[in-house]
């Protein structure tokens, strides 16, 4: 199957399910949070405390991307300001997301519920039990990688909207840090605001930027799964020259089955919906032998 055809399934519609509030939707409900607060935000943070002590701490967040650690206090970070919003806005649906909970898994558990029935085929077809044994091993193998590769790439996700703002706001803090002497700290307050101002389609960037490492993620979870599943399959029943049964009637049970978890109101990916595609690869694979059930 092609990219064409993968980008398609779960493509940026992914996130859309009618009246139920999706990650989309959160996301777009943070940016125009930001787009109306920036101001307030900016304004609490450009006149807090003395000018002659903020002053400096001001010169050492230009001079360092927005991100500041005194000595003593908290760290001083601009660009979590700025994306405070946006964080806030997904951290709900990014939770149910991406859970905690390692037994759940990522995307509504769907990962971990995903099966080719191997228990269920060796009992029937018991001439191809070291194949389906074999099939069931790589099963679990794949899956423990996917697992392993999402705790990795969800922390990339998330933190995909304070980077994206730190990016754009990086010619600002260049700017402001250029000030020196008199007029230093009216300089950098006023080129910070107009920086922000001028760029305040920032939100709608981070936003994207997210959607599409998300989509990216799933697209590649699924060509993992495409890529190996099938080599599993061909390697699995063609190195010995055994014959395959017809096990179409079980996996078609299967994708059954993950057509129902896709349906699901509050399953907020399709990549359920895209397992089935997997599944029905599986499903050629299986039935390019043309081989009969066993009797």
């Amino acid at each position: 199957m092609g990219k064409t055809k993968w980008k398609h399934i779960v493509g940026p519609g992914w996130v859309k399910h009618g009246k139920h509030f999706t990650f989309e939707k959160c996301l777009n409900d943070g940016v125009e949070k930001s787009k109306r607060s920036y101001g307030e935000k900016l304004k609490n943070f450009l006149y807090h405390g003395k000018n002659s002590g903020f002053c400096r701490v001001l010169k050492c967040v230009v001079e360092n991307g927005g991100v500041h650690k005194p000595k003593k206090g908290t760290l001083i970070n601009l660009n979590m300001k700025l994306a405070l919003c946006l964080t806030d806005s997904i951290d709900e649906k990014f939770r149910e997301i991406f859970p905690n909970d390692s037994e759940r898994g990522a995307f509504n558990g769907v990962i971990n519920e995903f099966s080719l029935n191997t228990d269920s085929l060796i009992e029937k077809y018991k001439s191809a039990e070291l194949q389906f044994r074999f099939l069931k091993t790589e099963e679990e193998k794949i899956k423990a990688k996917l697992n392993r590769m999402m705790r990795k790439q969800k922390k990339r996700v998330y933190s995909s909207l304070t980077e994206t703002i730190e990016d754009i706001m990086e010619e600002g803090y260049k700017k402001a840090a250029e000030f020196e002497g008199d007029g230093m700290l009216y300089c950098m307050r006023e080129t910070i605001k107009n920086h922000v101002h001028s760029n305040k389609d920032m939100f709608e960037q981070a936003k994207n930027t997210m959607l599409e490492k998300l989509h990216s993620l799933m697209v590649n979870i699924l060509e993992i799964l495409e890529k190996i599943m099938k080599e599993s399959i061909e390697s699995s029943f063609k190195t010995d020259g055994s014959s395959l049964p017809d096990v179409s009637t079980e996996l078609e049970m299967v994708k059954k089955y993950y057509d129902q978890l896709a349906a699901t109101p509050d399953d907020e990916t399709s990549l359920g919906k895209s397992l089935n595609v997997i599944i029905s690869i599986t499903l050629n694979v299986l039935n390019s032998n043309n081989c009969p059930k066993e009797s």
